[in-house]
């Protein structure tokens, strides 16, 4: 097993890997309510500092086949909504980083009813590496499935610091030393296409 870590632009993409949903129906992440969260400690010479991150406008579609592929991009991350990128680096701000994808099987979700919950572990892909995470899906009507995490979900940030996407994110938002674990949570919603 991956010990459920992954660099940070996986990490922050989990969520949204998760809701591969009937390709038959036809459904699609929607960007507006779909985001994940990450804490960050800060361990400075005063202290620690706690920090709260979120990757929000996460998109996707499912294919025919079940699989969702997920583009994660710089300009998602809330902190970088609130900044001006240096010019050599906000053309990269729309560019992938990272693609995730996972597959579900879609009858067992199809056949989910209203009000029903299902925890499914999905493996999710990026870079090479693959994590197996367990998700809870619950229908909360015949157009919407929310998609939550079933267990705690935290990153190593020695492996974040390993992997050059991760280690430039870390940088790009001023972080020096931080405490090993991240936790990483997030919710997302798959709306049917019509």
């Amino acid at each position: 097993m991956l010990n459920k870590t992954c660099h940070l632009a996986g990490a922050l993409g989990v969520a949204c890997l998760s809701l591969a949903l009937p390709a038959q129906a036809g459904w699609s992440l929607m960007p507006q309510q779909s985001h994940v969260g990450v804490t960050i400690t800060e361990l400075t010479a005063g202290g620690e500092t706690v920090h709260q991150h979120q990757l929000r406008g996460l998109s996707g579609r499912v294919a025919d086949d079940g699989t969702l592929r997920l583009p994660l991009r710089l300009n998602q991350l809330d902190t970088l909504e609130r900044e001006t990128l240096p010019p050599w680096l906000s053309g990269l701000a729309n560019t992938p980083l990272a693609t995730l994808t996972t597959t579900v099987d879609t009858q067992r979700l199809a056949a989910l009813p209203v009000g029903s919950t299902l925890v499914d572990t999905l493996v999710f892909h990026a870079k090479g590496q693959q994590a197996p995470i367990k998700l809870r899906f619950l229908r909360l009507d015949e157009e919407t499935i929310r998609v939550t995490q079933a267990e705690p979900l935290t990153l190593d940030s020695q492996e974040v610091r390993a992997d050059s996407v991760g280690r430039s994110v870390l940088a790009l938002l001023g972080y020096g030393e931080i405490k090993r674990d991240i936790p990483v949570t997030f919710e997302a919603f798959l709306q049917r296409e019509e």
